[in-house]
């Protein structure tokens, strides 16, 4: 049985520029989760660590920031850990850090693979291959067989997703099914999430600590246990100090008191609060949501605002749409509708007009 570490996308030295004040912070606590990344690869006795790619933010980090780096590294090399590390998209470059000889000298016992697909078989049986990103080249492009099992890959780039990542760079299902590895562990997607299943068993092991808001599935390692061929058992282990929480409000009765007593239970210095308020909004409405969650800013790490709502359109206001729109056919039909139905369905119809032209305005109004 091997015990495997894979880490990824940890993008040290990130300025964190839209953090303000707190970009620092941040900065700093990339650093703590790194090492603690470290620890629970010693803690859980892991003989194999994989970094897998933008382990920095840049491939011309400061000195004193690589030198943390590899500080971190030779704990685990001085534990008798292997180390492997690709560079990713961000931290690969022929003159970057991982060809920086002062930096390099100081990695003895890690291997970071180039920009070549190579193979390295341990004592324990245990073959790795991998390869750091290519830019513009497919990553699992030219690998040799892994020649023995069980084995292992290591490599970061993205993988195909219909109408978002597509091309010959795109990492396919078959190429990861071709290479018939025990486990590829992936960088580049900041959220853990599975890429391919057994028996050819892949994971991005995503951002160790929160970086934005665009992938918020960030907080973790993934710590493999390899049992043998074909038997890969993947474990979500947290290490994020920060968490990510995204609460959707239906603006309709939503009153001031009430906004602060929900913002009062989830009130948390370490908390990234994205709130997003949908649904209709009277005008009195319009000023006074969006300022009263503002004033609770400070009781969070940061608070972010997505105004999704629609202002409730007057007469005048539905008239001003053009007959010859596809919304203003919409707002007559409705009108037309609303004048000849009974009184007990008024109140449903005028809803549904509000929400309709909300709705082919490409607004979100439903909580």
């Amino acid at each position: 049985m091997i015990r495997i570490l894979h880490v990824a996308d940890v993008h040290l030295g990130r300025p964190f520029t839209g953090l303000g004040p707190k970009g620092a912070e941040q900065r700093e606590q990339l650093r703590r989760t790194f090492a603690r990344c470290v620890d629970l690869a010693l803690e859980r006795g892991c003989q194999v660590v994989l970094v897998a790619g933008d382990l920095f933010h840049t491939s011309h980090p400061p000195r004193a920031l690589a030198s943390f780096v590899a500080d971190q590294l030779r704990r685990l090399v001085q534990a008798g850990v292997h180390v492997f590390v690709v560079a990713g998209n961000h931290d690969a470059a022929p003159d970057g850090v991982w060809a920086r000889p002062e930096f390099v000298s100081r990695l003895e016992g890690v291997m970071v693979f180039g920009q070549h697909p190579e193979a390295i078989r341990l004592d324990s049986g245990l073959v790795v291959l991998g390869r750091s990103a290519t830019p513009g080249r497919n990553p699992l492009e030219g690998w040799p067989a892994p020649q023995g099992s069980p084995a292992v890959g290591l490599t970061h780039g993205s993988v195909y997703r219909p109408g978002q990542v597509e091309g010959p760079s795109a990492i396919r299902p078959d190429q990861i099914r071709a290479l018939a590895l025990d486990y590829l562990a992936l960088g580049d997607w900041h959220s853990a999430q599975e890429v391919h299943p057994a028996p050819c068993v892949s994971w991005y092991s995503g951002a160790p600590e929160f970086l934005g808001l665009d992938q918020p599935g960030f907080g973790y390692v993934l710590v493999v246990t390899v049992e043998g061929p074909g038997r890969v058992c993947v474990e979500r282990v947290r290490v994020a100090r920060r968490r990510y929480h995204r609460e959707t409000l239906a603006v309709e009765g939503l009153d001031e008191r009430a906004l602060q007593t929900r913002l009062e239970e989830l009130a948390d210095p370490d908390l990234v609060l994205e709130v997003v308020l949908q649904g209709l909004l009277e005008p009195d409405q319009l000023p006074v949501l969006p300022a009263a969650l503002q004033e609770h800013a400070d009781r969070f790490f940061r608070l972010v605002i997505r105004n999704q709502c629609h202002p409730r359109l007057d007469e005048d206001a539905l008239r001003r749409f053009e007959p010859g729109t596809v919304l203003g056919q919409f707002v007559r039909l409705m009108q037309q509708r609303l004048q000849a139905c009974a009184p007990d369905e008024r109140e449903t119809l005028e809803e549904a007009l509000q929400l309709g032209v909300a709705a082919l305005q490409g607004r979100g109004v439903l909580g």
